[in-house]
């Protein structure tokens, strides 16, 4: 009797919880974002896609107000309130946001809509400098949500009240200190990004010495178990830890073959299944004659940690394997270039697929002059994007999205210390000693784009410091570094603050939650220098907290 009475507790318990979870699904409402109308100059266009994806975004109320991804290329743009309740009727969507942009000169003219299922519309128009695009949509969405998702803590009289308080106030010092040596700015930035020199280990950690040198580094939950993992790829393994009691604790290490030189790790979920694929860039060296300059391939490899265990999914690749985030969505792509000839990577680039235990060619994608798979970045900008390039020299080459070139680095960043010798050969030359020249390409690491101290994006990267780099061409082994944000002002790249110099060649930095806790940090991953060969140098991961 006990036992049915259990059965039938049970059998209520999961009747509710079915009832509750439907309830909640359909309490859930969608919206659509239909691209912008567009007027103006052809060099702003891309407004249109990038005002939708922005909005998508933005209006976004987990669990409340979703975005619908139907397809909407075959949705016309409504003429009229009518238009708009038959488009949302056609697609059962419950709000429709569209609207229209015109420049002129810098000068824009917007107008934004949204139209309910109930009836009711909302329009808002403004006009403003193209730089105030953003905080308008910023603050439209917040009014949206408010106004028609009826959102707690956001709305018209929400956005009033904050711009009263902002007035009465008035301006207030920034607590991220720009140049990283103001000493006058309210204490809540990291101590470590403020001054040179001290002892203090304030906001920051550091991780046990590991006997091997590191290559890259990546962090990620690669097993889907809510936990983030730290991955760090040596020259013919790659090992897999987890922060635990102030330490990395070691989990697995996988072999990988011993005549490749491995260069970048990249870690993404690639074909959208909730399981991240591990992307391995790597070049194997062919026998050679020595006063020949070394002759080689690309050998890329992709593998899987399902249930904390790696495994190949592609094995061996012949082109260089990489990830990029391409706007406008900014979803991570698998990407691929073949070999150069003259240079060690050919000038095409192409999106890539997985494809069983390969992997398959897509379409072109631009890039500016001499950029790769691996030292390229998009850094967004206002409402559009800027191309960064780390050259040969390794400085920062800015481009703009028509590919004009917009400004050098005079100092240089993110040199690994993981060099590629190739040989460099005019065309219609052969292969003799005397017709050949060696030249080293060192493999940039990482570079970040985030917006840490404002809602614009930062470029976080590491400045080279050696005395021994400056004099020697060929010499890429940096005995210390820097990380430096840098800012875009419309003019170039300025320093928003950086970090106390670091001991140690700085091979890679990731932006992640390394503990767990809930917090991202700037994690650093370093190779001691011990003055003497490679061999003596150990391996070492500092983690600092952001904002304190």
């Amino acid at each position: 009797m006990a036992k049915r009475h259990t059965f039938t507790a049970l059998t209520v318990f999961m009747a509710v919880l079915i009832m509750a979870a439907s309830a909640m699904a359909q309490g859930t409402r969608s919206f659509a974002v239909l691209p912008f109308k567009y007027n103006g100059p052809q060099k702003y266009s891309y407004y249109s896609k990038a005002f939708q994806s922005s909005l998508n975004s933005k209006l976004e109320w987990i669990g409340h107000v979703e975005q619908s991804h139907q397809n909407l290329s075959e949705v016309t743009f409504p003429a009229n309130k009518a238009d708009a309740l038959n488009s949302l009727r056609a697609l059962n969507l419950d709000h429709l946001v569209y609207g229209d942009i015109a420049i002129l000169n810098r000068k824009a003219h917007l107008k934004l809509e949204v139209t309910s299922k109930d009836g009711n519309s909302w329009l808002q128009k403004g006009e403003m400098d193209i730089d105030e695009i953003v905080p308008w949509l910023d603050e439209q969405s917040r009014i949206i949500q408010g106004d028609i998702f009826n959102r707690p803590g956001y709305g018209t009289q929400v956005e009033t009240k904050k711009a009263e308080a902002v007035a009465q106030q008035g301006p207030t010092a920034s607590p991220f200190i720009q140049g990283g040596n103001d000493a006058t700015a309210a204490a809540t930035l990291n101590p470590q990004f403020r001054y040179e020199g001290g002892t203090s280990s304030t906001g920051r950690w550091r991780s046990q010495s590991l006997r091997y040198s590191s290559y890259s580094m990546a962090i990620a939950d690669g097993d889907a178990d809510g936990q983030n993992e730290v991955f760090i790829l040596q020259k013919s393994a790659i090992s897999a830890y987890r922060f635990k009691e102030g330490q990395l604790q070691h989990l697995t290490t996988f072999e990988l073959p011993a005549n490749t030189s491995n260069m970048r790790l990249e870690i993404a979920d690639l074909n959208r299944d909730g399981l991240p694929e591990f992307v391995i860039g790597a070049y194997q060296i062919e026998k050679q004659e020595a006063i020949k300059a070394p002759r080689g391939q690309a050998r890329s490899s992709i593998l899987s940690f399902d249930g904390g265990k790696f495994k190949y999914i592609v094995k061996k690749y012949n082109k260089f394997l990489g990830v990029l985030r391409i706007p406008p969505t900014y979803m991570p792509i698998l990407v691929a270039q073949k070999k150069g000839t003259r240079h060690l990577f050919d000038q095409r680039m192409y999106e890539a697929f997985i494809k069983g235990d390969t992997v398959e060619l897509g379409q072109k994608i631009h890039t500016p002059p001499f950029g790769n798979v691996y030292n390229m970045i998009y850094m967004p900008q206002e409402l559009g994007y800027n191309y960064v390039v780390i050259n040969d020299s390794h400085k920062l080459v800015t481009y703009n999205q028509t590919m004009e070139r917009l400004n050098e680095t005079d100092a240089t960043y993110n040199s690994s210390g993981t060099a590629i010798v190739i040989a460099d050969l005019m065309p219609g030359m052969g292969g003799g000693v005397t017709e050949e020249r060696k030249v080293t390409y060192n493999i940039p690491f990482h570079m970040i784009t985030a917006p840490l101290t404002s809602d614009k994006y930062e470029l976080l990267v590491n400045k080279d410091l050696s005395a021994a780099a400056q004099i020697f061409e060929s010499y890429k082994y940096f005995t210390q570094g820097e990380i430096h944000s840098l800012a875009w002002d419309q003019v170039g790249l300025t320093l928003a603050w950086k970090t106390r110099r670091i001991k140690g060649q700085v091979v890679d930095i990731a932006l992640a939650d390394l503990n767990n806790d809930g917090d991202k940090q700037l994690v650093v991953l370093i190779n001691t220098f011990a003055g003497i060969g490679y061999g003596n140098r150990k391996t070492v991961v500092l983690a600092y907290d952001l904002n304190m």
